[in-house]
């Protein structure tokens, strides 16, 4: 068997706006900003890309447009996979890009690893996902007891002890406890809060990545932070190994 793992890129909160020249906060261009994220991705050469939602900023088509027409310059012939954030449109996402969201009813296959998406939007800025996706999420793993198995969802699941904590996943117990009963569920990816976090979690990493513009602070206030857009890149290997980094574009 190869040893050669699969390298999975994880690229999130985009935040891009149809204006391609508007800035959002810290004077960041999330358009240019992603390019830089995009050129970095495309000097690893990954396997497939993962986007885990706020996309838009702004909702509108041609933000979506966007983010399309990037990843066919940047990183074209590389299958990428979507799954919708707070801030994002999902029937406009649906329309525009219904092959790139299938990870939210049938897993992708990543070698010896699947990939499997959760859609957490609920109320504004807050975060749910139901008992019936998880019971089909279940279900799904119970049909691939030899593989190893990554879930990607936007909102965090572990509190990171800063402002972005009032925009919570509200029932992200229940996930963590479920998730305690599922060992074959090796890695968690989420993105929502921003910055780079990580936890383990019984038999499971959790990992938040930055976004690929503005970066917040983990503090009581709200705040810009000053680090680097980035994304972060996973290397998964057939006998369950996990090798995951960030990396942040050169100022």
């Amino acid at each position: 068997m190869s040893d050669t793992p699969f390298c999975l890129i994880q690229i999130s909160d985009c935040h891009l706006f149809a204006d391609v020249d508007r800035c959002g906060y810290g004077q960041i261009n999330p358009y240019q900003s992603l390019i830089k994220v995009l050129t970095l991705a495309a000097d690893i050469a990954p396997d497939a890309l993962l986007l885990s939602g706020d996309i838009s900023n702004d909702c509108t088509a041609q933000s979506y447009q966007h983010l399309a027409s990037l990843i066919e310059a940047y990183l074209p012939g590389v299958d990428w996979h979507l799954i919708p954030g707070n801030h994002d449109d999902t029937v406009q996402m649906q329309r525009l890009f219904s092959a790139q969201m299938t990870c939210l009813e049938q897993p992708v296959v990543m070698g010896r690893w699947m990939l499997h998406g959760l859609d957490s939007q609920f109320q504004g800025t807050l975060g749910k996902v139901e008992v019936e996706q998880l019971a089909k999420l279940q279900d799904k793993l119970k049909a691939f007891p030899d593989h190893h198995h990554v879930v990607a969802v936007h909102h965090h699941p572990i509190a990171c002890n800063g402002w972005m904590d009032k925009h919570a996943w509200v029932n992200s117990e229940l996930f963590l406890q479920w998730l305690d009963t599922q060992p074959a569920i090796r890695l968690v990816l989420h993105g929502h809060i921003h910055t780079d976090l990580s936890w383990s979690r019984g038999q499971s990493l959790i990992q938040a990545c930055p976004s690929s513009c503005w970066q917040w602070t983990v503090d009581a206030d709200f705040g810009v932070a000053d680090d680097a857009p980035g994304l972060r890149c996973i290397r998964l290997f057939a006998d369950g190994r996990i090798a995951s980094e960030v990396h942040r574009i050169l100022p």
